[in-house]
């Protein structure tokens, strides 16, 4: 396997790669994707100077990642390997690739995940990273409802609803603390009253 940087020959299967890439994501979304739209898309960020890898198996292009420069920070923009190709460290060799790039520059790389991608944060978090800051927030401001499939998380006591996830794998212990979480919320649990219970049973477990 080698990991090469993206010429001109080669953004046709850039332009695919990218183009699966948002098919699958799309598809977990419950979303319509418009491949020749991100056809477009794919051949604007390298016109535009964007540092993109292929991952190569022989002289096949098997997955990409595509950084971009923004406020004087990198950001991993997408990274995807072809599902047939996954578990053999393609990803970590296109990632070990970017922060030797990165370094040349800075010394910090940054990303945003779904949270609903359990097997992505686990997959960066492997590699070292840590979450730092950022939720993304959404409203409608006709006030109609968004209907359709939510899980309930929460960030320091606070409820959240997040989109479902096609074909997601939880543990049956997640399901059961999401739907707890859920009801909870649901019944008028407060912020408070949630960490108040946590902190009683972590008290509890430590003692």
């Amino acid at each position: 396997m080698e990991v090469v940087g993206l010429d001109e020959a080669r953004l046709p299967e850039f332009q695919a790669l990218y183009t699966e890439f948002f098919v699958e994501l799309r598809g977990k979304q419950g979303w319509k994707a418009t491949k020749e739209a991100y056809r477009r898309e794919a051949e604007n960020y390298f016109k535009r100077g964007d540092t993109i890898f292929l991952a190569l198996e022989g002289s096949k292009a098997v997955g990409f990642l595509r950084l971009s420069s923004r406020e004087g920070c990198f950001w991993v923009e997408e990274i995807y390997v072809r599902p047939e190709f996954r578990g053999k460290g393609i990803g970590r060799a296109l990632v070990g690739r970017a922060e030797e790039e990165v370094l040349k520059h800075d010394n910090s790389l940054y990303l945003f995940v779904l949270p609903q991608d359990k097997d992505a944060i686990a997959f960066w978090k492997r590699l070292g990273y840590d979450v730092v800051n950022t939720v993304e927030l959404v409203k409608d401001p006709t006030g109609a409802p968004r209907d359709g499939d939510f899980l309930t998380i929460e960030i320091l006591g606070e409820g959240f609803r997040i989109f479902g996830w096609k074909g997601r794998s939880f543990t049956d212990e997640e399901r059961r603390f999401m739907d707890l979480l859920r009801e909870f919320y649901g019944k008028g649990g407060t912020k408070e009253e949630f960490l108040e219970l946590v902190s009683r049973a972590l008290e509890g477990w430590l003692e």
